[in-house]
């Protein structure tokens, strides 16, 4: 055979290694650019850096429709839907969309659940969704924490104090009542990092952000905060042991005096006129003491007027409402209907009752559920860890988005945030966590006990050293 009649084979190039890959591999890549896409999007809308520097570059809606993409590329948006707390937001937000024809103006509904409602469910399904172990819903749990004391720390260096409450001049928390909300939020996951932390240094670093935030929600003059923050803490002080009990009300007194003592008195005085009708000492105050407290008597009262409001519409449309973002459209033909000029043109004050008299009272099901599926979640998870020390993380997890729940369950009784972000992030952590804690709890209670950890007798329980031989150390 000659050299001329060898027929060369055609060299073979070397794939790419990408090419390699299967599609778990690529749904896998996925689920990972999405989680940190994830963790930068909660720093973002909760630090609201971009409320006060650079808010015309759009980073967080840019952020958002990454994120989107890489739910639906990765499949993530069905697990999240597959939890109990996914099956309750997807009722709700399938409710939404049927209330829409039965709206007082259909067209704003339909903007209303696009805009707003669209902005919340994508989210959920991205926390619930895209956290794939425990360490990562553990990371993106102190994203948000750390998020909300960058937050702290620029309502202490931009916010306004220029009504006598705390605010920032633009953005989301430009509403008092919504940055104290948040801050508020701030307590159980920096409660989490403080039980977390084994050095003194960390532990009294995170004690004293736990101070500073609480003293910056003090500021904001919420009420409803109030009333969170002592439904929260009496919850903290049930679950502690009898030999914590006593700190924690030491630690509390003290925090508390502390924060009394540095408050104005105008502050003071705003959270002492709850319901109060008239002000009998009004006629000692000051003129910026007496515009904050008649402006307390008067959220009071406007509270009251749209609280019965949400009532009645509720009664008058029970099945769909009167459409989603709809209360003021039908608080202002009401009062038209009375003779008045026009309406007051405010939300309801209360997330219940907007869900209620917006969404008919199948909405307001779908929301409790939601609610009472986050609480009982997070709750079994703390239940079935705690006391057991290598399960500490765990149990301060679920604890922690447990409280957060509850400050979010008490504070939007005085509050109308019901489509807002703010749930859908910490039910998607809570549902992350029940999705993610069964297979860490397993692996570390099934782990081998390394055997330099065990005891000599253990391997022979019989050995007893003879006289004369040294004692096994």
């Amino acid at each position: 055979m000659t050299a001329e009649t060898i027929q060369r084979r055609p060299t073979v190039q070397p794939r790419p290694a990408t090419a390699f890959l299967g599609a778990a591999d690529t749904v896998d890549a996925f689920q990972k650019i999405g989680y940190g896409m994830l963790v930068f999007f909660l720093f973002l809308v909760y630090s609201r850096i971009f409320d006060v520097k650079f808010w015309q570059l759009h980073i967080p809606g840019i952020a958002l429709r990454f994120m989107l993409a890489m739910v639906v590329l990765s499949g993530a948006f069905l697990k999240a839907l597959r939890t109990n707390i996914g099956r309750a937001f997807l009722l709700f937000t399938v409710w939404m969309v049927v209330d829409i024809p039965f709206s007082m103006w259909r067209s704003g509904s339909f903007q209303h659940v696009r805009d707003i409602w669209g902005i919340s469910f994508v989210t959920f399904l991205s926390v619930a969704g895209l956290i794939a172990n425990f360490q990562q819903c553990r990371k993106a749990t102190y994203t948000v924490a750390w998020a909300l004391f960058v937050l702290a720390l620029i309502a202490r260096f931009w916010g306004s104090i220029d009504t006598g409450r705390l605010f920032l001049p633009q953005g989301k928390f430009s509403n008092p009542n919504e940055m104290a909300q948040a801050l508020l939020l701030g307590l159980p996951l920096w409660w989490m990092v403080f039980m977390d932390s084994i050095s003194v240094t960390k532990k009294v670093f995170a004690g004293a952000v736990m101070f500073f935030i609480l003293v910056m929600t003090s500021k904001c003059g919420s009420r409803g905060a109030l009333v969170a923050f002592a439904v929260t803490l009496f919850w903290l002080f049930l679950r502690t042991p009898v030999a914590g009990k006593f700190k924690l009300i030491v630690v509390g007194v003290l925090a508390i005096g502390l924060i009394l003592v540095m408050m104005p008195g105008k502050l003071l005085r705003r959270y002492t006129t709850y319901m109060e009708e008239n002000d009998e000492s009004a006629t000692v105050m000051d003129a910026s003491d007496y515009d904050m407290a008649h402006s307390a008597l008067s959220s009071a009262e406007t509270r009251k007027y749209l609280l019965r409001a949400s009532i009645k519409y509720t009664a008058q449309h029970p099945i769909f409402g009167v459409g989603p973002g709809m209360f003021p459209v039908a608080e202002d033909a009401d009062a038209k209907s009375q003779g008045r000029n026009f309406g007051r043109w405010q939300g309801t004050h209360n997330s219940y009752t907007q869900v209620s008299c917006e969404m008919g009272i199948p909405g307001l099901i779908a929301y409790l559920a939601v609610i009472i599926f986050g609480l009982k979640t997070s709750a079994g998870i703390y239940r079935k860890t705690r006391g057991d020390p290598r399960l500490k993380q765990i149990a301060t997890c679920s604890a922690a988005l447990n409280y957060c729940l509850i400050v979010y369950t008490v504070s939007v009784f005085f509050d109308y945030i019901a489509y807002s972000m703010m749930l859908p992030v910490f039910a998607g952590l809570v549902a992350a966590l029940g999705v993610v804690a069964p297979a860490e709890i397993e692996r570390i209670t099934t782990a081998p006990v390394a055997p330099e950890t065990i005891p000599f007798e253990q391997y022979r329980p019989n050995w007893r050293p003879t006289a004369g031989a040294p004692a096994q150390a």
